[in-house]
């Protein structure tokens, strides 16, 4: 279980983040929605201590990781897609994935490349090919790929789908959805794409500027218009 409770962000005296409370299950995925600038991305930052100044408990699996480094969270099974995927341009794409490798653990062990190809498989024709030599889709697909390489417990995915084509919008939701169920993972995904969202996850927090307005199942975030009016750019 991804457990976050009364969490405070801030950059500088900026305070980005109040008192956010929230609760994956094990195994479970879960989608954040909220407009551009609610604290999405400084959520997810701050479940890895990679960046805001934080104040709060995260917690997986009832162990509080308190002011543990982002490398230490990552090596206890914390795996972050960043919203820029931030894969290594100089390098082949066998050689992301191996990186991705390294975040495993005795109990946790790496997944085989050969598997990773199995379900990526847009990325087998291009292990030899350097990242930088890859179209935003393919580098989206290795990004994710190499964090699932580490098999992680936690999966945190920053807007996956954000400059995708339409057909690889839908191809990563099916690879998504089948390796969390496959290996039960448990998934945070902050997303603006609703229909992806609705494809991989099952339960919805909505952000405000700042803090959480909504948690709920997809049905009862349907029947609740007037707070996805207030709280998103769509009706």
């Amino acid at each position: 279980m991804l457990r976050v409770d009364h969490l405070n962000a801030y950059y500088g005296q900026s305070h980005i983040l109040h008192d956010i409370r929230l609760e994956v299950p094990s195994g479970r995925r879960t989608s954040v929605l909220g407009r551009n600038g609610a604290g999405k991305s400084t959520l997810l930052k701050s479940i890895t201590n990679a960046g805001p100044r934080v104040e709060g408990e995260v917690s997986v699996n009832g162990s509080p990781l308190g002011q543990s480094a982002w490398y230490r969270r990552a090596k206890s099974g914390i795996a972050l897609v960043p919203e820029d995927r931030r894969i290594f341009t100089h390098i082949t794409v066998e050689e992301n994935i191996e990186l991705g490798r390294l975040g495993a653990s005795a109990d946790r062990p790496a997944i085989p490349v050969s598997q990773i190809y199995e379900w990526f498989p847009m990325l087998g024709p291009l292990k030899a090919r350097l990242g930088g030599q890859l179209s935003g889709g393919q580098q989206q697909m290795l990004a994710v790929a190499r964090a699932v390489a580490s098999h992680p417990r936690v999966l945190l995915l920053d807007e996956p789908t954000e400059g995708l084509a339409p057909v690889i919008v839908e191809e990563l939701a099916k690879i998504v959805a089948k390796i969390c169920s496959e290996l039960q993972i448990t998934l945070l995904l902050v997303e603006q794409n609703i229909w992806f969202s609705r494809q991989t996850t099952d339960h919805v927090y909505l952000l405000g500027t700042g803090s959480i307005v909504f948690s709920g199942s997809w049905a009862e975030f349907d029947q609740d218009e007037t707070i996805r009016n207030r709280h998103l750019a769509i009706a």
